[in-house]
């Protein structure tokens, strides 16, 4: 079960690798938007789904932490758009993934689940990777690049509790299809006022179809692949294997967008995928 939980999370990576996409191609398209529609267009897939299972009544212990994750998960995603807007893909991929360093610490604490050997050995050389990349990586040539990177890496701590809270959710006899279903909702619900405000409706009908394709690709099928698969592993095997959507983020960024690697960026990538797919494949 492990495994295929690693595996699911691996393989969402490859999705949500893509995010950038969007949002450098539509660029007219506010932020705002794309979050706000991200949430949209989750809470209706998964309230497609929660039919067929049917609504139960939440008991308040339930009720908050579906809160707290709203809150965490709104401001990851708002966090790390931002970053991606401002600066390049790597810059802002890269410190996305340093959740490990929050969840070393919080997964004892709040799972009571340590550390063990095996995930020591792939965390080190997964973060070798990240300090050869970021060695000469980074390119910081104005401001923007500093406020994008600071976005990223403040993003890190709010991947850590929502790791942490879709591990402990489910304990409480909620479905994990549930889970996502409140997330989303809450979260449309805590954005609609802030649409209005910022105008975050002006829009034309050329930007409805990307913005309904995102929401679908990320939230509809992405989100549920990576929620379901960080429900059936460990927080640091979800952690380590996260780092990968830097790597793939960066592939597409070179393929699509023409930001070209340096040569770091390969060595330390090969670091980070090669020790996500060992702890994908490893049984123990």
């Amino acid at each position: 079960m492990k495994q295929s939980g690693d595996f699911l999370i691996f393989f969402s990576l490859l999705i949500f690798g893509t995010y950038a996409l969007f949002l450098r191609f539509f660029p007219s398209i506010p932020t705002l938007t794309f979050l706000f529609f991200f949430q949209l267009v989750g809470a209706i897939c998964f309230s497609g789904l929660l039919l067929k299972q049917g609504f139960r009544k939440l008991e308040k212990r339930s009720l908050i932490l579906l809160s707290v994750l709203t809150f965490v998960a709104l401001a990851n995603d708002l966090l790390y758009f931002s970053a991606l807007r401002l600066t390049k893909v790597a810059n802002a991929a890269l410190p996305h993934q340093m959740s490990d360093l929050f969840l070393i610490f919080l997964a004892p604490l709040l799972l009571h689940k340590k550390t063990v050997r095996h995930e020591w050995g792939t965390l080190a050389l997964s973060l070798l990777g990240l300090i050869i990349i970021y060695r000469k990586s980074l390119e910081i040539q104005s401001s923007t690049d500093i406020l994008g990177i600071t976005l990223a890496f403040l993003s890190t701590f709010f991947v850590s509790l929502v790791i942490i809270l879709y591990q402990y959710l489910p304990k409480l006899g909620l479905t994990l299809t549930a889970i996502n279903f409140w997330r989303y909702t809450l979260s449309t619900i805590v954005l609609l006022p802030f649409m209005f405000i910022y105008g975050g409706f002006n829009l034309t009908y050329q930007d409805l179809p990307p913005l309904l394709l995102f929401g679908l690709i990320f939230a509809g099928i992405a989100s549920g692949i990576n929620t379901y698969g960080i429900s059936k592993t460990r927080p640091l095997h979800a952690s380590i294997i996260l780092k990968s959507e830097s790597v793939i983020a960066s592939f597409y960024a070179f393929l699509f967008l023409k930001e070209i690697p340096s040569t770091e960026t390969f060595i330390g990538g090969a670091l980070i995928i090669g020790s996500a797919l060992w702890l994908t494949l490893n049984h123990s």
